[in-house]
C-alpha cells in the first residue's frame, strides 16, 4: 500500500489554479444570459430614457409659474392639452399654461416640472388651480438620468443578474457576449456503488455523489456531463477518465482517491499524456484523500468517495476553479457568501490541517448562533441538516463557545 506523496496545503492548491484561463466566448440572446459571465464591457449607445419623462400623474408646466402658490392662494393655469403615452406632444406651453400628463409621459416644450394631481383642482372647464409650488425638474427624469450615451453599464467578468437584463432591454441590446460555460465530466467509481434505480444489496449503496456534484456544478455555472459508474478496474477507469478529459474542462472522479490497493484514480490520471499531478492529498478535513492533476488548462479531481468530503472539496476549491473558467473577475478563494455567527459550543481541531465543520444556524436575540453538526463524512444527512460550514485555520487547535465565526452559506 503506497502513502500520499504530494500532500498540499489549501493555499498551495489555490496558487496552482491561479493561472487557469477563462474559456472561449459566445453571443447569446438576453433571455439566455442570466447568471452568465460577460466577456466584454457593455457600453450604452444612447441616453436612457432619451427624453424628459414624467414620474407622476399630474400637470406639466414651468416651475417658475408656480412660485407663491399655496392652499390659501392657489395659482390658476390654463390647460391647453393632454400628453398621451408613447406620443410626442404636438403643442408647447406658454406662461400660465399647463398640460395634463400621465406617469411616463413626455414633457411638452416649455415645461420643466410636473405638479402631482393631488395638488390641483379643476375650477372650471380648461382652468386648474395649483396649490403647491414645484422646483425645476421636480417629478421629472432627464433624458440621461438613467444611463448616459457612452457609459460603461456593466464590466467584463460580471455575472448577469435579472436587473441587468432590464437595462439591456431598455438600451435595445438583444444579444451579449459571454464566456462559454465550463463542462464538468462526473464519474463515480466503486464496486459497491449502484444506480439510483436499483435496490442496493447488502454492502451496496446508491450513487449519491454524481447528483450532489452535478447540482454543485449547475449552481456554479457549469454544465455537468454524467459519465456514470465504473468498477474498481484500472482499464475501465482509464478509458472513462480519458473520455471525460476529451469532452470536458474538468473531470470529477469520486472514489478511488485514497491509498488502498484498488484505488486506481492516481494511476488512471498518470496514464494520460501530458498530465501533471498537482497534489496527492490535501491538508484539510474532511477531504484529505484528494488527487488533483492538470493537463494544460484542464483539471482532473480524484475526490473522496464520502459525500461530505467530496462536497467540501468542491466548495473550497472547485467552485473557485469554475469561477476562473467561467471568466468571473477575481473569484474569491474562499466563498464570499458568508454570515457572522456566534459559536454555541467548543469545537476541537487538529493542528496542521484546515478543518471544515458543518453548522446549523438559529437566530436568537438579534444574533445568529452556529451549532456544529458532528458526524462522519459518509453521512449525507449531516449536509442536508447544515446551513453552511465554518473553517478552522490549520494553526488553530479549536474554537471556543462564544467566538465569532464566518459561516459559509450553502
Amino acid at each position: 500500500m503506497r502513502s500520499f506523496f504530494k500532500v498540499k496545503r489549501a493555499e498551495d492548491i489555490f496558487e496552482s489554479l491561479r493561472d487557469i484561463e477563462p474559456l472561449g466566448t459566445e453571443s447569446v440572446h438576453i433571455t439566455g444570459a442570466l447568471d452568465r459571465i460577460l466577456a466584454r464591457d457593455i457600453v450604452s449607445g444612447e441616453d436612457l430614457p432619451g427624453f424628459q419623462r414624467c414620474t407622476v400623474d399630474g400637470y406639466a408646466l414651468a416651475a417658475k409659474d408656480t412660485f407663491g402658490a399655496s392652499e390659501n392662494l392657489p395659482t390658476p393655469f390654463t390647460v391647453v392639452g393632454e400628453v398621451r403615452m408613447g406620443e410626442i406632444p404636438d403643442f408647447g406651453l406658454r406662461r400660465g399654461e399647463c398640460a395634463q400628463i400621465p406617469t411616463g409621459g413626455m414633457l411638452p416644450e416649455g415645461a420643466d416640472a410636473v405638479v402631482m394631481i393631488e395638488y390641483s383642482q379643476m375650477v372650471e372647464d380648461g382652468v386648474v388651480e395649483i396649490s403647491r409650488p414645484v422646483s425645476p425638474l421636480e417629478n421629472v427624469i432627464q433624458p440621461d438620468d438613467d444611463v448616459k450615451r457612452g457609459q460603461v453599464v456593466l464590466h467584463k467578468g460580471t455575472p448577469v443578474r435579472p436587473q441587468d437584463l432590464g437595462i439591456f432591454a431598455g438600451l435595445g441590446i438583444g444579444h451579449v457576449d459571454v464566456f462559454t460555460k465550463p463542462r464538468a465530466a462526473i464519474i463515480s467509481t466503486g464496486e459497491e456503488i449502484v444506480d439510483i434505480g436499483q435496490k442496493p444489496k447488502a454492502g451496496q449503496i446508491r450513487d449519491i455523489n454524481s447528483y450532489t456534484l452535478g447540482g454543485l456544478c449547475i449552481k456554479s455555472g457549469a454544465e455537468p456531463i454524467y459519465l456514470g459508474i465504473t468498477r474498481d478496474r484500472f482499464e475501465d477507469l482509464r478509458v472513462l477518465v480519458g473520455k471525460g478529459i476529451s469532452q470536458a474542462d474538468v473531470v470529477l472522479l469520486s472514489g478511488g482517491s485514497s491509498v488502498g490497493e484498488k484505488d486506481f484514480a492516481l494511476d488512471a490520471f498518470l496514464s494520460l499524456e501530458e498530465v501533471e499531478i498537482v497534489a496527492h492529498g490535501v491538508s484539510i478535513s474532511p477531504g484529505k484523500p484528494t488527487i488533483i492533476a492538470r493537463k494544460g488548462n484542464k483539471t482532473l479531481w480524484g475526490l473522496p468517495g464520502h459525500p461530505v468530503s467530496a462536497m467540501i472539496i468542491f466548495d473550497v476549491f472547485i467552485r473557485y476553479l469554475l469561477g476562473r473558467l467561467s471568466g468571473l473577475s477575481n473569484p474569491p478563494e474562499y466563498s464570499s457568501h458568508a454570515l457572522e455567527a456566534e459559536l454555541d459550543r467548543n469545537v476541537e481541531s487538529a493542528s496542521g490541517r484546515e478543518d471544515y465543520i458543518r453548522v446549523k444556524l438559529a437566530h436568537r436575540e438579534d444574533r445568529w448562533l452556529a451549532t456544529p453538526i458532528l458526524g462522519k463524512s459518509g453521512l449525507i444527512s449531516t449536509m442536508v441538516e447544515a446551513d453552511g460550514i465554518i473553517r478552522i485555520d490549520m494553526n488553530t487547535e479549536g474554537l471556543y463557545r462564544g467566538e465569532k465565526v464566518k459561516v459559509r452559506l450553502f
